[in-house]
């Protein structure tokens, strides 16, 4: 008999779906399958869970690899529970509900007190969750009254590995810029899929390790899994006590089970974890790119991965780009960056962020360890602020002189506007980085027409729609028509761009004039 539940080495607890279909495996035989590269994605997890639950296999897996010093991914389903339990000290290190507080569970630190009377309730994994859902819109509050033991596995990882700081006591994880940032997730690959990717960035934490070690002080043999360390919630870890891919725990949790039903208890902290503040999220997670003038991780805002900031993240010098952004050549020939965030605010969620990002096999050179990425930056640059110019000094004026009727001077201030210039700024994110690697072979003097004809021909439609749907009194219909014909006409003139030629298309005539 053990004294522990819902051994996650063991028992069956977690979907996966293939090209065998549905079954359930343990996270020993989800790694197994990993390892032999089969086509592997989880049913049970949650949009915003996806990079947490990764993250989190890649580095066991890793982690295993690193202190056996055989770097096999291929071995059975026994190999790697062998090799977990080895990694966490104790059976209970991957059990999820163990009674005895004086042993670690999984995601679970012990409790040297021994007690845990004032330890707030937790009744369902959303509520132990990392979204916020305080006003109880969009995403309900305690939605899983009878959630699977996988939904509280997620729940606690997402938590454990991603949070940020929501309130006095209540502190974040040591990957990331500060509390109310987020740990983002930059990389690329052959494709988006798990199994795809789970490879090559077991392989990335393990090309890094060194460099972690001699750059960042961390421990080879230093604590790998920081729930397996008794925590009263008074002292924090030193990063030099650390293993280089330590997996972290921000919160003070343990699951009960109270006659088949499973509860958290989580109780706050005087100090966060790990002693990292200092260093703004630059721990050496290999997903996280670091700006270059202060070092700090990057923080996603609201606005997400459009195109703007993907071009500053994949081509700027400004920012250091995170190691498993390196193409390689098993990326095959046609690589994707993916790109991923839950952004969070004060007391808010600010959305979850993703953005793939494909390549095409002409522009992959400019990627690889020896390729020239400023040449595509340059580009993507003077693109940028073509944008904006057909934006601020075309576009707009158009627009406002037609929700104006045609007055005689534009009033700047006014927001009629906004939302077409809003579609317009869409369209240019969807065909930004296609035209751009489209454009890549090509001198300056050649795309940048190109460019500039694309533009036009995309103002061209979102003006054309605005006129039959912003509201114009019929008395001066005619005339705000014409003005802003004028002032997108002269404007475009004026500003160097000109009528797209049949070259540069795609039909772009035929849509800029529906």
């Amino acid at each position: 008999m053990t004294d522990f539940q819902h051994d996650l080495l063991t028992d069956p607890i977690f979907g996966v779906e293939g090209i065998d279909g549905r079954s359930q495996v343990s996270l020993a035989g989800l790694l197994a399958r990993l390892g032999r590269r089969e086509a592997t994605e989880m049913t049970g997890l949650m949009p915003h869970q996806q990079h947490a639950w990764y993250a989190l296999v890649v580095q066991l897996a890793a982690l295993v690899l690193a202190r056996s010093g055989d770097t096999r991914l291929d071995r059975s389903e026994q190999e790697w529970r062998d090799a977990l339990r080895a990694l966490g000290g104790s059976a209970e290190a991957f059990a999820l509900v163990v009674p005895d507080l004086a042993k670690p569970a999984f995601m679970q630190p012990p409790v040297p007190e021994r007690t845990l009377d004032e330890w707030n309730v937790l009744r369902t994994p959303d509520a132990l969750d990392v979204l916020v859902t305080a006003k109880n819109h969009d995403v309900k509050q305690e939605r899983f009254r009878a959630a699977a033991i996988e939904h509280w596995v997620y729940a606690l990882v997402s938590l454990q590995t991603t949070e940020g700081y929501s309130g006095r006591d209540n502190h974040g994880v040591a990957r990331m810029n500060g509390g109310f940032s987020s740990r983002p997730s930059i990389g690329a690959a052959g494709d988006v899929a798990f199994d795809v990717r789970y490879a090559r960035d077991v392989t990335t934490w393990l090309r890094e390790r060194d460099s972690l070690v001699q750059e960042r002080g961390y421990e080879p043999t230093g604590t790998a899994l920081l729930w397996t360390v008794p925590w009263d919630g008074t002292e924090s870890l030193a990063l030099s006590t650390l293993d280089p891919a330590f997996i972290e725990v921000c919160r003070r949790i343990r699951l009960t089970d109270d006659g088949g039903s499973l509860e958290a208890r989580s109780r706050a902290t005087k100090v966060p974890r790990i002693a990292a503040k200092e260093l703004k999220g630059a721990t050496g997670d290999v997903w996280t790119p670091l700006k270059m003038a202060d070092g700090a991780a990057l923080t996603v805002s609201g606005d997400g991965f459009g195109y703007k900031r993907m071009a500053e993240l994949l081509f700027s010098a400004d920012w250091r780009q995170s190691p498993a952004q390196l193409v390689r050549s098993e990326d095959g020939r046609e690589p994707v960056f993916i790109a991923r965030a839950l952004v969070r605010g004060q007391g808010k969620t600010e959305g979850l962020h993703e953005r793939v990002v494909p390549v095409p096999e002409k522009a992959k050179k400019f990627f690889a360890p020896d390729g020239d990425r400023s040449h595509l930056g340059s580009f993507a640059k003077a693109r940028i602020e073509r944008v904006a110019v057909m934006r601020n000094k075309v576009l707009k004026p158009a627009l406002l002189a037609i929700a104006q009727g045609g007055p005689a001077k534009v009033n700047f201030d006014d927001k009629a506007a906004d939302v077409h210039i809003d579609a317009f700024e869409a369209r240019v994110d969807a065909l930004f980085f296609a035209q751009l690697f489209d454009d890549a072979e090509l001198d300056a003097s050649e795309a940048q027409p190109r460019w500039d004809a694309t533009l036009l021909a995309e103002a061209t439609a979102v003006k054309k729609r605005a006129e039959r749907s912003i509201p114009i009194p019929i008395s001066r219909r005619q005339r705000a028509l014409a003005a802003g014909d004028r002032a997108f006409v002269g404007s475009s003139f004026k500003q160097g761009f000109r009528r797209p030629t049949a070259d540069v298309t795609g039909g772009i005539d035929d849509r800029a004039s529906d």
